[in-house]
């Protein structure tokens, strides 16, 4: 006679329920509980039961059970059983994809003549994403335990072109993959599980296990899960509690649920055991809660029986709180909230549970306000710390090229020291960065990093306005750098080879280059011993990974370090955050479901990118709303804590968001019980949350008008500073008196200055070489361009416009020299006067003076860019050629030279559609007479620079009012220009 199984369900704190039973008489328990094994679906929940089980006991002196998770079964015991049916070790997760990237290449190289083909061939992230794919297929079909023939089910699919590529690709998962592990002697990771499993299920079933033995938690979604717990629940001493099986749902419901709800899998594995839901027996009563989420979750067939339950029963909202945020910002702070008030009861516990990350990441900081440690299961990926983070950034280097941007990133991660002081390394790694990498041609590679090094100490040598740091340092300073950026070039250099090997020579030179850059280890820091691993298992992973290039391996590793999960550990804490299987059979005092959003709550179901809902339906395989049902059995089983919170968000970033399926159900099942839709919903905490950072009071922010002490304010300035005076005094005093410089740009891109000051200095060159033909200013702009004929935009855009403008430079040139006596290049002058009771000093250096015969001088300022209008150099907004021209009526540029200004001239010469542009402003007004103007203007200027009241103010004659400035972020311009006074 054949005996029922001995099946069990319990709703509500299984955990608890489960462990009572067992100390206080579970039917198929002995005395002895040191006999008793009872297996649970996670280690989470298998520490959850064993600390329970000590609590219950408190000071009794109990040998206790064996509690361990499903699935790790005891392999000696199965051998020593069933000596005949060892199995082969499981590949590693890292070694089936890499061996799936390997197939994929040989695919690809057989079948050159298919589009795909020619897309992997071309791209290592096209081949890393078709291997995971596939893995992922494989990895859901060694679970199902399905066999499958691919050729018979696309046989009558009209998939056109595409047909062949598929067929051919999936054969690699079911006649390739397969082979290729029998010949290593491994097998997938999932059917190493699953064998395992059965193994242990014949096990039992033959008598091998004297028992007691108890399976506790799971649904058995899958086959090999349901033939172990068919096994114990046939033992004659053995048990399966079911989590929160429906025993009240009625009968015409029960035969229609589908893979969608909660009790879909449990309805399956009944019909495995061949038992009716009678025969299920209770170890807890049935709560009000479960009574209400019955009906929450009863099928839309049947749900005109809602009419039956409208009043919903007694006591089923004790404990439960609805909370519907603005959106995620305040949604996660109000968790945070009421996660901390927890901490203010002794001994109290709370978790967080939700499949969003992002919302618990965002948790976790909401509490580090107040300092308090959250145990998060989910974790983070080891690649954002330490070693990890470090690899990455290097491996971001050689992917751009070592482009300034990614350089920045690695020389500014903590542990890059070189072997140096790490205070003395910062500083380095600072100069070298504004010294090479802030410059207009970076250096292209390690290699060149020594003679961009040399070239950059001429440049900023010959450059009046380079950057003041790089201007004061001395030659012990440009030795220190140079000292560094030899040691950096040599820790990079590894990384400029380019020969196939394997993934094992790769991952020993970014552990050589790693060392070189931070040659400090802390072997015990866990973050370093969790890298140290993944690289080690790379290591040993590599005789399946292909032969390739080091950018081709570096996908590869990338992907490893981004699966590794980080688990930071903190102190005792009485706070956690759960995913939703690590939540499965937990206990805390307060649960909050967060996120309960539609697309989250469930997660929108995806059949993969390889078998569609019909050919699922061909092979058997489960469609993907059995994983809705899962998540619908989480949901409804974190809903059975005693105080649980559910919250979601109505808006998520700037995207509307909808709540849940479910979250709408439960609403609308209260409100037919005649629940207004508003009293449902917890407000006092969202406002409290809303309040947490909000001032007593605020008031706009004005504009800046910075009154420095008149001692303190510069009274030496440069011709064309005058004009950042005039316009955007609040420059000139963050620049003179805070002495704050901006940075140059990062050299990502030829910046028009540089275009500028190789002009300038090619026409400089020509002038004091006294040269007059077009051969010669060419050759001088070749000696110029030569260091930066390597940049393709130097090679190819500015010199063909040197050329350009160097032919019409001539002819205009030749024109002006007709009545020239002497020509003078970047002469200096100045002249100092008293002015606001203070001496001042005016500079300038002139790019070009002309004498003529008639005993005047001209004044000629090159422009590569725009030049200023006429109608601006007479206003005074432009002075820079008024004021040089001012200079020199006060004898001040030299005594050889006449006090008279015969004309001021700009020439532009961009070698655009008109290369080169003449403009005279003699013929536009009195050159002296304005230049005298303009001198005493400056004096009453900067006179009244000279009283205390007179502020700096930003921007307070700018050309166009979308122009920026250097110091708009330092003056909160955008604040106040839109709010302030």
């Amino acid at each position: 006679m054949r005996l029922t199984p001995h099946v069990w369900t319990c709703g509500a704190d299984l955990i608890g329920v489960l462990a009572e039973k067992v100390l206080s008489g579970f039917p198929v328990v002995s005395e002895d509980l040191s006999r008793l094994t009872i297996l649970v679906p996670t280690r989470r929940a298998a520490r959850a039961l064993e600390e329970k089980l000590f609590a219950l006991c408190a000071r009794k002196a109990l040998l206790l059970p064996k509690v361990r998770p499903i699935g790790d079964s005891d392999e000696e015991l199965i051998a020593e059983q069933l000596p005949d049916e060892r199995l082969p070790d499981a590949i590693s997760r890292e070694g089936q994809l890499f061996l799936m990237l390997t197939l994929i290449d040989e695919w690809a190289r057989d079948n050159p003549h298919l589009p795909l083909a020619a897309d992997v061939n071309a791209s290592r992230g096209q081949a890393l994403g078709l291997a995971q794919s596939l893995v992922e297929l494989v990895a859901q079909l060694e679970t199902e335990e399905v066999q499958v023939n691919f050729g018979s089910v696309f046989a009558d699919l009209d998939l056109a072109e595409h047909r062949l590529t598929i067929i051919s690709l999936l054969d690699l998962v079911q006649e390739q993959l397969p082979k290729r592990l029998h010949d290593l002697g491994l097998m997938g990771p999932a059917a190493r599980r699953n064998a395992a499993l059965r193994l242990e299920a014949k096990r039992i079933a033959d008598g091998g296990e004297a028992g007691p033995i108890i399976a506790a938690g799971s649904t058995g979604t899958n086959p090999a899960t349901r033939a172990l717990l068919k096994a114990i629940a046939n033992h004659p001493k053995g048990a399966v509690v079911l989590p929160g099986l429906d025993l009240g749902l009625d009968e015409d419901s029960w035969s229609i649920i589908g893979p969608g709800h909660p009790q879909h899998a449990m309805k399956i594995l009944l019909a495995d055991f061949e038992i009716a839901r009678a025969h299920v027996q209770e170890l807890a009563p049935e709560t009000a809660r479960q009574t209400l989420l019955r009906e929450v979750m009863r099928p839309a067939e049947t749900t005109d029986k809602w009419s039956d339950h409208a009043a919903h029963p007694s006591g089923a909202l004790r404990g439960l709180t609805l909370i519907e945020a603005p959106d995620r910002h305040l949604e996660a702070r109000a968790i945070a909230l009421m996660l901390r008030e927890a901490l203010e009861t002794p001994g109290k516990t709370a978790a967080l549970v939700t499949p969003d990350r992002d919302l618990g990441q965002q948790v976790t900081a909401e509490l580090s306000r107040w300092s308090a440690e959250v145990d998060d299961s989910g974790g983070e990926p080891l690649i954002r710390f330490g070693r990890a983070q470090l690899c990455k950034l290097l491996i971001d280097c050689l992917e751009d090229g070592f482009a300034p941007a990614a350089m920045v990133a690695l020389l500014a991660h903590p542990a890059v020291t070189l072997g140096l002081e790490p205070a003395a390394a910062r500083g380095l790694a600072h100069l070298f960065e504004l010294a090479l990498l802030r410059q207009d041609l970076p250096p292209q590679g390690p290699a060149d990093f020594a003679a961009t090094l040399q070239r950059m100490r001429g440049v900023i040598a010959r450059d009046h306005h380079a950057h003041r740091r790089l201007k004061a340092m001395d030659d012990m300073a440009w030795s220190a750098l140079e000292d560094f950026t030899l040691r950096l070039a040599a820790a990079l250099a590894p990384l400029s080879q380019d020969h196939p090997a394997a993934l094992a020579e790769h991952v020993g030179v970014l552990n050589d280059c790693l060392a070189a850059l931070a040659p400090v280890d802390d072997a015990a820091d866990p973050v370093e011993r969790a890298f140290a691993a993944v690289m080690e298992a790379l290591r040993l992973d590599s005789p399946h990974h292909p032969i390739g290039t080091l950018q081709r391996a570096c996908s590869s590793i990338v992907w490893a370090l981004r699966q590794e999960t980080l688990r930071r550990i903190p102190g005792p804490t009485r706070l956690a955050i759960y995913g939703l299987a690590e939540a499965r059979m937990i206990e805390a005092d307060l649960v909050v479901l967060g996120g309960l959003n539609e697309g989250v709550w469930p997660a929108a179901v995806d059949p993969g990118p390889w078998v569609n809902r019909t050919m699922r339906t061909s092979l058997a395989l489960a469609q993907p709303e059995r994983d809705i049902g899962i998540t619908a059995h989480d949901f409804v089983q974190n809903l059975l804590h005693s105080t649980v919170v559910a919250t979601w968000s109505k808006r998520v970033g700037t995207t509307p968001v909808m709540p849940s399926r479910w979250v709408l159900r439960l609403r609308a099942l209260l409100e037919a019980g005649g629940i207004d839709a508003k009293a449902q919903l917890e407000q006092s905490v969202l406002l409290l949350a809303a309040a947490l950072d909000r001032p007593n009071k605020s008031a706009p922010v004005s504009m800046p008008q910075p009154k420095p002490d008149p001692m303190l304010r510069p009274r030496s300035f440069s011709v064309t500073e005058i004009e950042k005076l005039i316009r955007d005094p609040y420059a000139v005093f963050a620049r003179r008196v805070l002495e704050l410089e901006p940075l140059p740009s990062l050299g990502t891109a030829v910046e028009p200055s540089l275009r500028g000051m190789m002009f300038h200095e090619a026409l400089s060159r020509y002038v004091q070489e006294n040269a007059s033909s077009l051969a010669e200013l060419l050759a001088i702009g070749e000696a110029v361009f030569a260091p930066s004929m390597t940049h393709p935009e130097v090679r190819h855009f500015w010199w063909p416009r040197f050329k350009r403008m160097a032919k019409a430079f001539i002819a205009e040139d030749t024109a002006l020299m007709a009545d020239v006596a002497a020509r003078l290049v970047e002469r200096s002058g100045h002249v100092m006067f008293t002015t606001g009771g203070a001496e001042h000093k005016l500079r300038a250096r002139a790019d070009r003076l002309d004498v003529t015969a008639r005993g005047r001088v001209r004044f000629i300022d090159y422009k590569t860019g725009s030049v200023p209008s006429w109608e601006q150099v007479k206003s005074g907004l432009s002075p820079q050629l008024t004021l040089e021209a001012a200079i020199l009526m006060q004898g001040s540029f030299a005594d050889t030279l006449p006090t008279d200004v015969e004309d001021l001239l700009y020439i532009q010469i961009g070698g655009g559609k008109v290369p080169v542009k003449v403009t005279s402003l003699v013929e536009k007004f009195d050159v002296t007479e304005v230049a005298t103007t303009h001198f005493a203007r400056l004096k009453a200027l900067l006179a009244r620079y000279q009283e205390q009241e007179q502020a700096y103010l930003p921007r307070a004659v700018v050309f166009k009012e979308r122009d920026t400035s250097d110091y708009d972020h330092l003056s909160r311009y955008a604040e106040w220009s839109r709010g302030g006074t």
